[in-house]
């Protein structure tokens, strides 16, 4: 369990507040290591530009790449770089070289389902927004009568509810 009285991030690295406000996200957090020496650092880096899905978040990303490599902006930085590491500038420019082949996330998902192919046609076929209220139904009716400080005694038989807690508290041992 960690402890209440440390901060979550305490090390010395690259801070980015108004990327935060832009994009969501800090990309010094994964940036500024030494990718050479964690490999296992390397390929979630490698991970997460794969899964860049604006073109603004990754511009974002090579920013902070190129403000690790200057000299002028790289005080705090926990891993300062002489230049740009090229796989990672080489990693950035074949996302953005997809997203723009392919389109950014917003633009590649349809508002709705296309339902022009002949398996949406088949009777039953249900949409996303009609299995999520299923489920919702679903959990509903399984959690009905539950009290978390009590048993529930919506459906016990009557046999069950005469029978005393001696009964069931016993173990079937010898009686003195």
């Amino acid at each position: 369990m960690p402890s209440q009285n440390q901060p979550a991030d305490t090390s010395r690295r690259i801070r980015c507040p108004s990327l935060v406000e832009d994009i969501g996200e800090d990309p010094a957090r994964w940036l500024d290591w030494d990718l050479l020496a964690d490999s296992a650092r390397a390929a979630m880096v490698r991970t997460l530009i794969d899964g860049i899905d604006t073109i603004e978040r990754l511009r974002a990303w090579r920013g902070v790449e190129r403000k690790l490599a200057n000299d002028d902006q790289n005080g705090d930085a926990r891993n300062p770089l002489e230049e740009p590491r090229g796989p990672i500038m080489q990693r950035l420019d074949q996302r953005e070289e997809w997203l723009k082949l392919n389109g950014e996330r917003p633009d590649r998902l349809p508002e709705e389902i296309d339902k022009s192919c002949d398996c949406c046609d088949v009777e039953g076929f249900l949409t996303a927004a009609e299995l999520r209220e299923r489920d919702a139904a679903d959990m509903r009716r399984r959690s009905e009568g539950y009290s978390p400080s009590g048993v529930d005694t919506s459906e016990t038989s009557p046999q069950t509810e005469e029978v005393g807690l001696g009964e069931f508290a016993t173990d079937g041992g010898v009686e003195e």
